[in-house]
């Protein structure tokens, strides 16, 4: 059997201006499609990690403050100079037989 070759035949200066335009147009929109889809682009993927990179910084400073709060009911349990100190401070509290006097000025309001 011999098999029969196809001829090539070339494309005429019309139909190569057409197929470099239809070339670069799908390379265009693929290239708009990679930046832009939605969800899955890399514009989409640069404001997840700009987000991740915020979520993180809160996470740090979450943690500081959490070991804070850690250390003060660690004092409140066992410092009772601290818990004193507290007691008095924020929550105005007296010992026994004891009072306080009040020397600072209060603004006078209009009459």
């Amino acid at each position: 059997m011999v098999r029969k070759q196809k001829s090539k035949t070339s494309l005429s200066p019309l139909q190569q201006k057409r197929f470099v335009r239809v070339a670069f147009a799908i390379v265009g929109l693929s290239l708009l499609w990679l930046f832009f889809a939605p969800g899955s682009g890399l514009f989409h993927l640069l404001q997840k990690k700009k987000n991740l990179a915020t979520l993180i910084a809160e996470q740090d400073i979450l943690v500081q403050q959490n070991q804070e709060i850690e250390r003060d009911i660690r004092r409140l349990q066992d410092d009772e100079a601290y818990l004193e100190q507290i007691a008095r401070e924020d929550h105005g509290m007296l010992k026994d037989n004891e009072m306080v006097f009040d020397f600072s000025r209060e603004k006078k309001g209009k009459k």
